[in-house]
């Protein structure tokens, strides 16, 4: 089959996957909404949620979102409003530009068609990518950046450098990835920096690069680290507390080989390395249950075995020396941010790991389609993998991970503002993650009312800090519900009393 036909057929597969029904599959999470409504907020009054004029990084929730992507998403809910959709867009776009770069890239890198092809088309239906082009995830914005800058860099164009610095003021983990990933890369191709303009441009990048590092700094990403960096964990701190005091009368001996810092270094190598581990990767994936499908893991099952031939192929082929050193420093650099934290094996953080993982189940696939009678047994296999994760994704996650997907938010703000009025009380559970943000977003609340009242509660353990109450309406329920009042709760929890009334969320 031509090239052209088979990419065509690949991205009419990889739009389908993307964005059938995106207007409601999956629900509108608090970060997206936040995103959303901060883009919605400078659109109307040039400032974010909290006043703010044009910020780097967003104080939405206390965690410092990084700007790149509400500014991205500006245009879009210009044109289409504040909608899930509009939010989604440029992520969605973004996500099918990263098929197409990825197979130009490695187009470039081996000169063969056919792999590149391959490699488009497995990541087109690949479930971890999937996952996350269907919402505004700015993890996989990001990635989009990192795939074309690694492309101009096989090119040689002097400002492969640029789309690096969009990565970087988008997500957070690129800002870890993104260094060490290229570092390892001038390292190997030095010559290439010797070009005065590449050089140019790299300065040029950096000075862009400074307003980032100077918000960073100031609050705009230590807060983040700090609510989610591997020293959050308390685990190895009190591990070490226990070893010591198992000893009777511990000497300077003992503090050292039950440091803490030795447990923690012990601690950031399980984390970094439990991202291949093949639970993780093909049975169950993701252990928060907004990043993963039921019963499944990031990759199909049926591409365990592909990736292993794949690695093979690399390994006896030399010519294919430079994509072995590009896979190996994508496996390398990937889960770094996300081994960092004390949320680890993360499919959001550690996103950059499906392209090298793409490539080598590519690979597997170049070699079998070569033996007749397994090309056609990989066929059968892939399209009932295929089909599980349609059905696992749009049938069984709304349903069974209706908690996280914060399901009923739509619904219930439009009776909250009819009702607005008739009620001296409004409570909203908080049992799911920042309603505040939910009700600003679907209610399009006035952004110049928000800014004069909003006040973030004291931050948890985390760092994550949340609104309590917007005008009459307090997102908690107490346990003394006063006369006159509406109650939206949790429709697994009841109140008994007639002097308010109840929905359910």
């Amino acid at each position: 089959m031509p090239t052209k036909i088979s990419l065509t057929i690949i991205f009419i597969i990889a739009i389908t996957l993307r964005f059938w029904n995106i207007d409601n599959l999956p629900s509108l999470n608090p970060d997206e909404a936040a995103l959303g409504y901060n883009a919605y907020s400078l659109i109307m009054t040039g400032k974010d949620e909290h006043g703010i004029s044009w910020p780097i990084h967003f104080k939405s929730f206390g965690d410092y979102k990084p700007g790149g992507y509400v500014y991205m998403a500006m245009p879009f809910i210009k044109i289409f409003g504040l909608t899930p959709f509009a939010v989604r867009l440029p992520n969605l776009i973004f996500s099918i530009l990263t098929i197409y770069v990825l197979y130009k890239l490695i187009l470039l890198i081996t000169n063969n068609s056919k792999l590149s092809t391959l490699t488009a088309f497995t990541l087109a239906v690949n479930p971890w990518h999937v996952h996350f082009s269907r919402g505004a995830w700015e993890s996989n914005t990001a990635l989009f950046f990192m795939v074309l800058g690694l492309y101009l860099f096989y090119k040689k164009s002097n400002w492969f450098t640029l789309p690096l610095i969009v990565a970087l003021y988008t997500y957070h983990s690129a800002r870890l990835i993104i260094p060490t990933l290229f570092l390892i890369l001038c390292i190997k191709h030095y010559k290439q920096l010797l070009n005065k303009n590449t050089f140019f441009s790299i300065l040029v990048s950096g000075a862009i690069c400074l307003p980032l590092l100077f918000s960073f700094l100031n609050n705009g990403g230590t807060t983040r680290l700090a609510g989610v960096g591997l020293s959050a964990d308390r685990g190895p701190l009190s591990r070490s507390e226990e070893l010591l005091n198992q000893h009777l009368n511990f000497n300077y001996y003992d503090r050292i080989i039950h440091n803490k810092r030795v447990l923690y270094a012990i601690s950031w190598g399980q984390k970094y390395l439990s991202h291949f581990d093949l639970n993780f990767l093909f049975i169950n994936g993701d252990d928060v249950p907004r990043s993963k499908s039921p019963e499944m893991g990031q990759f199909y099952l049926i591409e365990l075995p592909l990736i292993i031939f794949g690695i093979y192929f690399l390994l006896t082929n030399s010519k294919y020396k430079p994509l072995l050193f590009l896979i190996t420093s994508l496996l390398i650099t990937s889960p770094l941010a996300s081994s960092l934290t004390f949320q680890a094996p993360s499919a959001l953080r550690a996103l950059p790991l499906v392209i090298p993982l793409t490539i080598l189940t590519s690979l597997g696939i170049y070699q079998i389609l070569n033996i007749k009678i397994l090309k056609y047994i990989l066929i059968i296999f892939y399209i009932y993998s295929i089909a599980y994760f349609i059905s696992a994704y749009f049938i069984h996650s709304p349903q069974k991970y209706f908690f996280a997907w914060n399901r009923g938010f739509s619904d219930i703000v439009p009776i909250i503002e009819k009702e607005k009025n008739n009620y001296q009380n409004i409570y909203v559970t908080n049992k799911y993650d920042q309603p505040y943000i939910l009700y600003l977003f679907f209610s399009k609340y006035d952004p110049t009312s928000i800014q004069k009242q909003i006040k973030l509660t004291p931050p948890d353990q985390f760092g994550s800090s949340t609104v309590a109450k917007i005008d009459n309406i307090t997102f908690s329920i107490p346990e003394t519900i006063p006369p006159n009042s509406l109650v939206i709760q949790a429709s697994d929890f009841q109140f008994t009393g007639q002097s308010f009334k109840i929905k359910n969320l």
